[in-house]
């Protein structure tokens, strides 16, 4: 039996709920038929469900309750329907809500349910397009560009679904044989049927009786089948070419691909003539660069013409949206501009990376749920993709799955194991070393100053450097979860005693003993040791810094103390000692498990699938471990340091468990890397659109914590796109006094006003939150309403990645984005892409955060005024931060709804107000006025 050459029915279903219980009815059934891989035949059925359609299904579907009104009910359609589909293989993207939906409504009526065999093409999707951001129907259609007239309605979207599902088979077809036996294997835990699919090509392509030959680009290696990769960057630089210095010669070489601007032209020969000429001790160079003069290019284009293998050009910023937008955007700009083939690299740790040597050991013996089984399908489809094997690139919403836990790479050489000559690390460092541009995150460049990848006096551009204090506070701020602790060194201590007969017989029966039963038994000891020393050591922090601290009053409540004036571990060498005592203790726990690991994969031929997953567990713990050895680490050298400034924030779920002590340590002083970074690098170029207050760099001298001696120069450009006539600010006049409310109200009252403007306009439109709490609990309450059937609602942490998100914001009509933090700043929509920006309170830091008010103490501790030179200028510039997303280009054109009246009512509005662009209009006006003139200045 060939079940390819069987009859398919592809069904989409319309409903008046997506709910069954909730009095849901069929109101469409749409049907494509497939015969001997055709579409033969499209159906169109509108059903009257007799309950009326709500207006929400209305907008997205087209279809009112006139629509239907003439139409069958299910009952009469209903027989018709089920002889159509009986004998067929019943396919849906979704299919398990058309086909259980479809299934009930049958029952309701008395019928016979279908008792048929069905595909999902979700999931069929997500396999074999791993590296797709969405698998929504009308995602999917985009991608592979399959014309889909009109989405939600059941025919139009039972048609284009046969079409992928077309498109996939094909794509099966066309996979390696040995990667679709691998996925026929694990394809029993596919939804349904789905497996199917799999299965009958694969007895198929077995039965062909040519060899199957892998294309040019593929390999094999132990059954796992592999895209070729280059060991070497690739990279065409005609280095007789010289940099434009002239005016004209800049015109030429941009003509037909960029305007000519005078900002991004004055900046390029600044960075240039700035590199040429380099002051051995003043290397830092301040540049505020307003929004859309080119920054990217202002610098990347000078600096090309002077970098090599040796002297490269580090960029470091804040978010992955900014690295990716660098490699993917600006680099392809550059290489357009010089008619050169520039190569770019983000540099980020090894974690990143798929161990290929780990998956393989993963595939047969670790084994979860269903869903980890659809996630090994989609790596090996991906193995025959990607050249770089950096798992971001499966665009997954999270990486929890203890699946990634066993397969990510620890950063170890490969020379012996059997992936060693194909191990994706190795490939990478060398991209490393011989790409003379390097993109990487503030905080990863700050925790490996030292790296050989940074070359040697090389050029260091810090963008979005206001910051670049910040992430280097963060690199040096370590937590450690004693709680936790303890859970992943029981977490071992548990596998290891639980398993004691399985390892005792593999450690009697293997030849090299790396590891033995001793070596086991051994360990109790180092455990007891742990276990000991944990207590000694919660006890003598709770001795010293909490049990006075906290009244007897609050000691049922959950325990926060803050530290900003340096007295924890001052004058406690015995807290010292234990903290050095303990990392020893579990560094040789650590240590002894990787030995187990190194052991197993020497003997994996000998070792029972038991074992496997015993090692595979042990894998997950100790990772966790090791990460909690690092902070410890951290922490020890940070409390043996001399006169730094620091805070150390205290917690414990109760007073009376000593076990649950938390210390999130909270670095102030940055001296030390500030001076780090000036060694390592020839020159430095800190740039940003938002990095004086009021035309002043001292605020960001201050927060770096810069030595004025450190300084070359400090350079403001003007703005040429005259964001004042291109702009406006609105505040609504009737906006409540925010500090009054009640968070629920707050939330409230700004969902208010964003279902007022979505309402009423048509317009792409972000709003920015300070807090994703708040964003979260307003995107709760926009998706009780209707606007979520007008509008795409995408919402930072909640319905996706920031890339993914910022991709179908890029590409929709009626997109909505809600974001918070990574948003403000960096992220460009030009022209259309975004014309309003809500702005749901001034940006002020919360002083509960304990890094704010550490920072805020040790500041008021030196005498400063904290509002004037910490809390008011990092407002002002998140503000003028995301102002800087509207007006991209001089024709750009957005204005601002900003809910939050202070700007009017306090002092410091004023400050504010003139920290902004010249002559940017700001109404105060009721929401109707407001609504009517940001259409007419809009359109």
């Amino acid at each position: 039996m060939n079940d390819l050459k069987n009859s398919y029915a592809v069904v989409d279903l319309e409903t008046t709920n997506s709910n069954w219980h909730d009095n849901g009815r069929i109101i469409q059934f749409g049907c494509a038929l497939i015969e001997n891989g055709e579409i033969t035949h499209i159906y169109d059925q509108k059903i009257n469900p007799k309950v009326p359609i709500p207006n929400r299904i209305t907008a997205l579907t087209g279809l009112s309750d006139e629509d239907v009104l003439d139409s069958p009910t299910f009952e009469e359609v209903a027989p018709d329907i089920f002889k159509l589909l009986k004998n067929r293989v019943f396919i849906a993207h979704n299919v398990n809500f058309d086909l259980t939906f479809l299934n009930r409504e049958l029952k309701r009526i008395g019928m016979n349910q279908l008792n048929v065999k069905a595909i999902d093409t979700v999931e069929l999707s997500q396999i074999l397009f791993p590296t797709i951001s969405s698998y929504k129907l009308q995602d999917l259609t985009h991608y592979l560009s399959i014309v889909h007239k009109n989405p939600h309605s059941a025919n139009s979207d039972a048609h284009v679904t046969a079409e992928l599902f077309l498109i996939i088979l094909k794509r099966i077809q066309q996979l390696p044989l040995e990667t679709l036996r691998l996925l026929a294997k694990f394809g029993k835990n596919t939804i349904r049927e789905t497996n199917l699919v799999f299965k009958t090509i694969l007895e198929e392509r077995e039965k062909e009786s040519r060899q199957a030959v892998l294309p040019a680009y593929l390999y094999e290696r132990n059954g796992l089948i592999l895209r070729k990769k280059d060991f070497h960057v690739s990279e065409k630089i005609d280095h007789t070419t010289k940099y434009p210095k002239s005016r004209e010669a800049k015109k030429q070489l941009l003509d037909g691909i960029l305007d000519y601007r005078v900002n991004q032209s004055n900046l390029m020969d600044n960075i240039y003539h700035t590199s040429q000429n380099r002051d051995k001790t003043k290397k830092w160079n301040l540049i505020e660069a307003p929004t859309g003069a080119g920054k990217t290019l202002g610098y990347l284009l000078p600096l090309s013409y002077l970098v090599n293998i040796n002297q490269k050009l580090v960029i470091a910023t804040t978010t992955k949206v900014l690295q990716q937008q660098i490699v993917d955007q600006s680099i392809p700009l550059l290489n357009s501009v010089t008619n050169n083939e520039y190569h770019a690299e983000i540099v980020k740790s090894s974690y990143n990376f798929i161990d290929l040597d780990r998956f393989y050991e993963a595939l047969d013996n670790y084994r979860l749920h269903s869903h980890t089984a659809i996630l090994k399908m989609k790596i090996l489809v991906w193995l025959t993709m990607t050249t770089t094997g950096d798992l971001s690139e499966l665009h997954l919403t999270n990486y929890n799955s203890p699946l990634f836990s066993i397969i990510r790479h620890r950063g170890e050489p490969k020379e012996n194991t059997i992936f060693g000559r194909d191990d994706f690390w190795l490939y990478q460092q060398n991209h490393y070393m011989e790409s003379r541009i390097l993109v990487t995150n503030q905080s990863f460049l700050a925790r490996h100053l030292d790296s050989p990848f940074w070359g040697k006096n090389s050029y260091l551009v810090i963008d979005e450097a206001n910051h670049f204090a910040g992430s280097l506070r963060d690199a040096s701020s370590p937590t450690i979860d004693f709680l936790k602790l303890n859970e992943y060194v029981k977490k071992i201590s548990d596998i290891l005693y639980q398993n004691r007969v399985t390892l005792r017989y593999a450690f009697t029966e293997v030849t090299t003993q790396l590891w033995n039963y001793q070596d086991l038994q051994g360990m109790e000891t180092h455990f007891q040791a742990v276990d000991e020393l944990m207590q000694r050591l919660e006890y003598n922090i709770f001795g010293s810094y909490i049990q006075n601290q906290v009244k007897f009053k609050d000691r049922e409540e959950f325990v926060s103390l803050l530290d900003s004036d340096n007295t924890f571990g001052k004058d406690n060498q015995k807290l010292l000692d234990l903290l050095s005592d303990l990392i020893v203790e579990l560094s040789l726990i650590s240590n002894r498990v990787e030995t187990l690991f190194d052991q197993y994969n020497f003997q994996k031929n000998f070792i029972s699938v038991e074992l496997s997953k015993v090692i595979s567990n042990l894998t997950i713990e100790n990772a966790k471990l090791r990460s909690v050895i690092i902070n410890l680490d951290e922490l020890a050298q940070a409390l043996q340091g001399q006169g730094e400034k620091f805070g150390v924030q205290l917690e414990m779920r109760d007073y009376y468990e000593v076990n649950t002590l938390k210390i999130s340590w909270r670095q102030f002083d940055i001296h030390t890397l500030i001076d780090q970074t000036t060694q390592r690098f020839s020159q430095i170029f800190a740039i940003g659109a938002a990095i004086t207050v009021q035309k002043d760099f001292s605020h960001f001298i201050l927060d770096t914590q810069l030595n004025q001696n450190q300084i070359n120069q400090m350079v403001i450009l003007p703005d040429t796109n005259s964001i004042s006539k291109n702009s406006k600010i609105y505040l609504p006049a009737d906006l409540p006094d925010i500090q009054s409310l009640t968070s629920d109200d707050y939330y409230k009252m700004v969902t208010r006003y964003i279902v007022d403007v979505l309402d009423n306009m048509d317009h792409q439109t972000m709003i920015l939150f300070n807090s994703l709490n708040t964003l979260s609990n307003v995107y709760q309450l926009l998706m009780e309403t209707d606007v979520k059937e007008k509008w795409e609602i995408l919402a930072q942490g909640v319905t996706g990645s920031n890339e993914k998100i910022k991709k179908r914001f890029a590409i929709g009509r009626r997109s909505v984005l809600l974001g918070a933090n990574s948003f403000w700043e960096g992220v460009d929509f030009p022209k259309k892409m975004l014309e309003i920006l809500i702005v749901t309170r001034i940006p002020f830091e919360s002083p509960e955060q304990p890094d704010v008010k550490i920072k805020q103490d040790i500041l008021k501790q030196q005498n400063l005024n904290v509002f004037k030179v910490d809390s008011l200028p990092n407002a002002i510039l998140q503000l003028r931060q995301g102002l800087g997303r509207l007006v991209r280009t001089p024709t750009d054109r957005g204005v601002i709804l900003l809910l939050d009246n202070r700007i009017l009512t306090k002092s410091y509005g004023k400050t504010i107000l003139d920290s902004l662009p010249k002559g940017l209009p700001v109404v105060n006006e009721d929401m109707d006025t407001i609504k009517k003139d940001i259409n007419e200045f809009l359109n």
